[in-house]
């Protein structure tokens, strides 16, 4: 009897530690599998490397700069064993690889300070900032003057230019302030189908930090009868945006702020591309190489980029032209109750 009982009090004793030991063991493979969990969420990979094709929007700058130190060209990390062993020659990198990187269509940007050339000077900021002082011969464009409905209005900025003289053969200088208005106007005159079209590079501040002398007397100028010649593919409009959606050598382009993008997108197959971020804090537009870095790995030059997300789009829109990108763009925020007419406009593509 005492015996039984013996043995009974020890196989309990087994089977409570063959329990216990079973719920640690499951404890330690919960622990196990939530760091397996925890490290791709955060490094963006499954084994927690860096991901040279995975952009980090949160700290995209920080992203960028790692990116250039250690991916190649086709996006892959570089390690030792993919350096050339062949007396030090690489005979697989990119023939581009050392050089430097130019805009793709340097005549659309100006720096403050150069020689412009009987360049037309036009100052797009409004009639208080240009009264206040404005570059030696500028002419005023207000861009307030251009819209209707916080959109183009293509006959009020006909008017506009015939007012102050401008010709369809001017070769026209724009600069505004730190802002997105001298893009709008120059995708607006792209619009048009003006053929000579400069930006300066940071607006009137760069002016000023150039050591230009600004003055408040107006150039008087004869009424011009300018005429426009508009370019249809470069406005996305209401009727054709399903269209667009719809076509596979388009790629959509959300130019917002990333937590607007965050919230709501024309398409699913939108890609977030903030537009600040291919300029500086003065508003001058960052270099071909940083901007090479930015879009080249993920936009195709054979496609058409169509933006987004005005004004900012406006900037992304000025941005891809230097860069040699044929771009279009949908101007205002209608498409956010077109979107809600469209339910199945996010599975379009």
């Amino acid at each position: 009897m005492g015996r039984s009982k013996l043995i009974f009090i020890d196989g309990m004793h087994i089977k409570r530690s063959i329990v216990a030991g079973t719920v640690i063991f499951q404890l330690i493979l919960a622990i196990l599998n939530l760091n397996m969990i925890i490290g791709p969420v955060q490094a963006g990979t499954e084994d927690g490397s860096f991901c040279c094709t995975c952009p980090d929007y949160a700290n995209f700058d920080a992203w960028l700069a790692k990116k250039a130190q250690i991916c190649d060209n086709a996006g892959n990390i570089i390690t030792p064993a993919s350096k050339p062993s062949n007396g030090g020659k690489d005979t697989t990198k990119d023939a581009t690889a050392g050089k430097s990187i130019e805009y793709a269509k340097p005549q659309l940007i100006f720096s403050a300070g150069s020689k412009t050339y009987g360049m037309v000077i036009i100052d797009v900021r409004t009639p208080e900032e240009y009264a206040k002082g404005h570059l030696p011969g500028a002419r005023n464009l207000n861009w307030m003057d251009t819209q209707s409905k916080g959109n183009l209005n293509p006959t009020l900025m006909e008017r506009a230019l015939q007012k102050i003289g401008v010709n369809d053969s001017d070769h026209l200088l724009i600069y505004g302030g730190n802002d997105d208005k001298g893009s709008y106007i120059f995708w607006a005159l792209s619009y048009l189908g003006h053929k000579n079209l400069t930006k300066m590079d940071g607006g009137i501040d760069e002016a000023i930090k150039a050591g230009l002398a600004l003055v408040k007397s107006v150039p008087t100028q004869e009424e011009s009868n300018y005429t426009p010649h508009v370019v249809p593919s470069l406005l996305v409009n209401e009727n054709q945006l399903g269209a667009w959606l719809n076509r596979t050598d388009v790629q959509i382009l959300d130019a917002r702020d990333f937590s607007e993008y965050g919230q709501a997108q024309l398409t699913n197959a939108a890609l977030p591309l903030d537009a600040p971020k291919l300029y500086q804090d003065n508003f001058k537009i960052k270099d071909a190489k940083i901007l090479d870095g930015i879009l080249g790995r993920r936009l195709d030059k054979s496609k058409t980029q169509l933006v987004y997300g005005t004004p900012a789009a406006y900037s992304l829109f000025y941005a891809l032209k230097l860069m040699g990108y044929n771009a279009t763009l949908l101007e205002g925020s209608w498409w956010k109750d077109w979107k809600d007419t469209k339910r199945d406009v996010s599975v379009v593509r």
